[in-house]
């Protein structure tokens, strides 16, 4: 009769355990993997901090330039229009110069110490004369160049009663009329011999108390 060990079939039949576990390396792979991404996004992120960082600095930069050379190029556009507005004054003068010298309307010595006593950013557009008596009419810039017309003929020996007319501000500045009287130089020189011989002739006074 065949017997069979059924208990000694049943201890073969155990479970052998593997020698790697496979599990547990695939999760520290792939915390590796995962630390390697962070520290790779930080290093990303790092350089385009650097980089923008750098790029800012680039346009501030240049924006400061920019307004350095706005500014130096608003200067010149002033000093561009103070000139232009310089030369237009001195050509309306010699226009005005020549158009009365022309015309004959006003002796040469006169229109000479007119053009002296002209100040800038002011013109006169018309002149006229009855016998000593001179009345001028033109345009300026501003209020203040009027006034040192006004002030340039007064302090001249050449005018005297020097009057200003009506005054109006214009859109492009301001038109003026003003009145003084001119004194010729031979007529400035009979008064300054005419005072010496008054002096001369006064008598004395110690004379006289003697």
């Amino acid at each position: 009769m065949i017997r069979i060990n059924l208990v000694a079939e049943r201890k073969t039949e155990k479970v052998r355990k593997p020698l790697l576990n496979f599990e547990s390396g695939n999760e520290a792979l792939g915390n590796v993997l995962m630390g390697a991404v962070i520290v790779m996004a930080m290093l990303f992120c790092g350089y385009k901090f650097v980089s923008m960082n750098s790029t800012l600095k680039g346009l501030d930069t240049s924006i400061a330039d920019a307004n350095r050379e706005r500014d130096r190029l608003k200067d010149i556009l002033t000093k561009g229009e103070a000139f232009k507005a310089q030369r237009e004054l001195l050509k309306r003068k010699v226009e005005l110069i020549t158009e009365l010298k022309k015309n004959q309307a006003v002796p040469v010595h006169l229109l000479d110490q007119i053009s002296r006593n002209l100040p800038e950013f002011l013109w006169l557009d018309k002149i006229s004369e009855r016998g000593n008596g001179i009345s001028f009419y033109g345009q300026a810039t501003t209020y203040n160049a009027v006034s040192n017309f006004y002030n340039n003929l007064d302090a001249s020996s050449y005018f005297a009663d020097v009057i200003l007319g009506t005054t109006q501000q214009e859109k492009q500045g301001v038109t003026f009329s003003m009145t003084c009287r001119f004194i010729p130089l031979r007529d400035q020189q009979a008064a300054t011999a005419a005072a010496d011989d008054d002096d001369h002739g006064a008598p004395d006074a110690g004379a006289q108390d003697a």
